[in-house]
């Protein structure tokens, strides 16, 4: 991670902690650098979360290999598409004959940027017609460069004026069609008066990462630089490749060679340069075109390019100006030369691929809509993205490269964040685990009723039952309470209240007194009116409504036969 994010994010903020992460590559420069640089691990297994890999490598294993979810890789499938020399200039032409179709002529125009191409040999009648054209018009002069469609850094590219001076290649075996070994060529017209500063030709390197297809999302780099040729520019030298070609892998070979410089302007200063020369506004413009011209050549390939989440690009644009300062794509590098020439070049390309790196974000603390990270800014997502109206800028190329400030504004917010974010996370699963431990409470305190329950409503059942019971007979006591329970009120046995022997004759004496008292004020010549034996056949018809009660009975007996209790106790004297 930049060093801003490793002092002021914690490490427990941390979804994926950076001492976690490995990379793979096999490149030896300013890349291992600054993966070294983050403190990521080399690893030479399939266990890596980023690979820098070669173009070849791609097209060798890539379509055979099964990336996990976690892993990244630095090309996209057929990225061949817009970086391979002829293809460029096939999808250009097809999605600008498909604007003109649509009736979209004004953007359409806009596809301007690329000189008169044709492939070779395939479109070498066709070339040749031109070529007799333009000559037949009187312009003897005109220059024409050939290069190969799949090599860079300059090699096999050579310029002519004359069609016999291709004769010896036309002749070779690499013009026979039915020949598999056929090596592929452009010719392209060569622009005649390119912007010159200080006598010498210069073109410029731009960097341009997409992430993704699907929605197009581009971040353009504010600092490029430009490389200038170490010898003055003669139109009519075509054949010093030191006068008209650019590449320091060409330029380094020079007698003229400055080692200290390395041939390089660092890009705010050549646009300081031409603002001061050709006023702001006409550089501005130039400046906005070379974005959108940018952003045009990605959208050509938009549909044609494999979108893969597993993938990113870091494309390098070679831009020349012509003397009315407009701009000409010259190619597209997939692979940009990250080998440093100068301690300048170094520091911008180590800085470069950290910024790379954090918007890959394989830490997962970014949100994805920050609109600049570090040196790159924001200006494609579905759409091209605009500044406001107010703003003094049309395009933040070539503009000063705050990329130290906006690295540790971004740092600070992000862990403020993070640490936000954190805290609710505990909180919350806190509050979780707590409501978890109520449920299970109240799911234990559930069961251990379930299994008292039975007993319980049985337990319910018989009270209920035994409170109706007593209640009934309480009620029909106290309606009839000149008279004892019949045995029809009587609904549980278990309800009568058993007392001692000892006491019954007392209590049942009392209860017959009370009852001989009551009826003889109820009917006091009733039981006179009565004989002895009508009497005892009362009490015996009595005695089958009522319940067996002996001591009652025996105290009723003893007063119908005239035995009561005083008479018992004279018998007994």
């Amino acid at each position: 991670m930049s060093e801003y994010f490793r002092k002021y994010i914690k490490k427990e903020h941390y979804a994926n902690h950076y001492s976690n992460l490995k990379f793979k590559t096999s490149f030896r420069n300013c890349i291992l650098e600054a993966f070294k640089r983050r403190l990521w691990k080399e690893t030479d297994g399939d266990d890596w979360d980023i690979m820098w890999a070669e173009k070849e490598w791609i097209h060798e294993v890539m379509d055979h290999t099964h990336l996990q979810s976690n892993q990244k890789i630095n090309h996209f499938r057929n990225h061949y598409e817009l970086t391979r020399k002829d293809l460029m200039i096939k999808n250009f032409k097809r999605y600008k004959k498909n604007l003109e179709r649509e009736g979209k002529q004004e953007e359409a125009n806009n596809y301007n940027f690329f000189p008169l191409t044709f492939h070779l040999p395939s479109e070498y009648p066709i070339f040749f017609e031109e070529f007799k054209r333009q000559t037949n018009n009187g312009d003897t002069k005109t220059a024409w460069i050939m290069k190969p469609i799949g090599k860079s850094q300059g090699k096999g590219i050579f310029i002519f004026n004359k069609i016999q001076q291709i004769s010896q290649w036309k002749n070779t075996l690499r013009y026979n069609q039915d020949n598999p070994q056929a090596e592929a060529y452009i010719v392209q017209k060569y622009i005649a008066d390119p912007l010159l500063i200080g006598g010498k030709k210069f073109d410029m390197r731009i960097y341009l990462l997409c992430t993704s297809y699907q929605p197009l999302t581009l971040y353009l780099y504010r600092t490029g630089f430009a490389r200038f040729t170490h010898h003055r520019y003669d139109n009519e030298d075509i054949s010093n490749t030191y006068v008209h070609l650019t590449n320091v892998a060409i330029q380094k070979t020079s007698d003229n060679y400055d080692e200290k410089l390395g041939g390089k302007w660092n890009l705010q200063t050549l646009k300081l340069y031409l603002m001061t020369k050709y006023g702001q506004e006409k550089v501005a413009e130039t400046f906005y075109n070379i974005q959108m011209l940018m952003i045009r050549s990605l959208q050509a390939v938009q549909k044609i390019i494999i979108n893969d989440k597993h993938c990113f690009e870091l494309y390098g644009f070679d831009i020349l100006l012509d003397a009315q300062l407009k701009p000409w794509l010259l190619e597209v590098n997939a692979s940009p030369s990250m080998t440093s020439n100068t301690p300048v070049d170094f520091e911008l390309k180590c800085g470069l691929l950290d910024d790379v790196f954090t918007i890959i974000d394989l830490e997962k603390v970014l949100t994805g809509n920050e609109e600049q990270i570090g040196g790159f800014d924001l200006i494609c997502k579905g759409t091209p993205i605009k500044l406001p109206i107010n703003s003094t800028f049309t395009t933040y190329l070539g503009a000063f490269n705050n990329r130290q400030q906006q690295l540790k504004k971004i740092a600070k917010s992000t862990a403020i964040r993070l640490a936000q974010t954190y805290q609710e996370s505990q909180t919350k699963a806190i509050e979780v685990g707590s409501k978890g431990q109520k449920e299970k409470e109240e799911k234990d305190k559930q069961m251990r009723s379930s299994s008292k329950g039975p007993q319980v409503m049985q337990n319910g059942v018989n009270g209920s039952i035994k409170t109706n019971n007593q209640t009934k007979q309480n009620t029909i006591i106290k309606r009839n309470t000149t008279n004892l329970p019949t045995l029809g009120t009587v609904q549980n046995k278990s309800n009568i209240k058993r007392y001692p022997l000892q006491n019954a004759g007392q209590q049942s004496q009392q209860i017959q007194q009370s009852q001989s008292n009551s009826s003889k004020k109820n009917n006091p010549n009733e039981d006179s009116m009565l004989s002895a034996n009508q009497k005892l056949q009362k009490l015996t018809q009595e005695s089958k409504i009522n319940q067996f009660q002996p001591y009652k009975q025996q105290s009723q007996y003893n007063d119908v036969m005239g035995m009561g209790s005083k008479n018992l106790q004279k018998n007994e004297e």
